[in-house]
């Protein structure tokens, strides 16, 4: 399935992606993504499934790094800074860009890992401080009973 991508030209971009390519593998995800969002804007992709909205998005906070057989290639830019540059360290990237997806897309850690992540950006905590607020988290979530006896399994 080929999938047609229109380049918006728009000054001074917050986002830009300019002949974006993404492969796994020998699979081609998408090709030739350019596009440009404006700051303080809501974005919405819209399209059927696999035709690779959640890849690009991906790219935009470089969440395909963590896939051993993903590659991208062209020019992804925030701030007309290239986020792909070694320079940029993505944790902090993933901080500033942040994804709420229909599925739920744990890191490749336990859970406990993947609730802690985000708070370990925000605050210097304690074991047993940290350990409360995990807690508290997953029980805002509604997700404590189901997990509590887990939280050392993978996500």
């Amino acid at each position: 399935m080929s999938t047609v991508y229109h380049d918006i030209q728009i000054e001074n971009a917050k986002v830009e992606l300019d002949n974006v390519g993404v492969t796994y593998g020998s699979k081609t995800a998408v090709s030739g993504v350019s596009l440009r969002i404006p700051d303080r804007s809501v974005t919405a992709f819209i399209g059927p499934s696999g035709c690779g909205k959640s890849t690009v998005l991906r790219t935009i906070n470089r969440m395909n790094d963590t896939i051993d057989i993903a590659r991208v290639s062209g020019s992804v830019k925030i701030d007309g800074e290239e986020i792909n540059s070694k320079s940029v360290d993505p944790v902090v990237l993933r901080a500033q860009v942040g994804m709420v997806f229909q599925k739920p897309n744990p890191f490749p850690m336990t859970i406990y890992e993947n609730v802690a992540y985000g708070i370990r950006h925000h605050e210097r905590l304690g074991k047993a401080d940290m350990d409360a607020r995990v807690e508290q988290a997953l029980r805002q979530a509604a997700l404590w009973e189901e997990v509590k006896d887990r939280l050392h399994t993978s996500a």
